[in-house]
């Protein structure tokens, strides 16, 4: 297996042409849902209020109340969370997209 994996990445003559062909598609395609992600997480932190009222508890020694203990529950912490969900998918995209435009470029040849 992992010499089939190594032969692949290193001799591009012998790669199958359904590679050099799929894998600008596929470049495309991850580009597009890093852009509509990036459109999400954009409204939603434009929806989500300022969290008011957090930073001052450690100076004061105030208790946190119940609505901020339970602040996953509600939708700001839905919000918070699709904020993060969102930024660690496109994290994790752009990653993926450099690693195959590092290894196969659009003329389907090794670097």
């Amino acid at each position: 297996m992992s010499n089939n994996l190594f032969n692949l990445l290193l001799a591009p003559s012998e790669r199958p042409k359904w590679i050099a062909d799929s894998f600008p598609i596929i470049q495309g395609i991850i580009i597009g849902l890093i852009c509509l992600i990036s459109i999400i997480m954009i409204v939603a932190i434009l929806v989500s209020p300022p969290d008011n009222g957090t930073g001052t508890n450690a100076i004061t020694g105030a208790s946190e109340s119940y609505y901020t203990k339970n602040r996953n529950k509600n939708n700001l912490g839905r919000i918070r969370n699709l904020i993060i969900i969102c930024a660690c998918t496109i994290a994790v995209l752009t990653i993926i997209f450099f690693i195959m435009f590092g290894i196969f470029n659009t003329t389907g040849t090794a670097e």
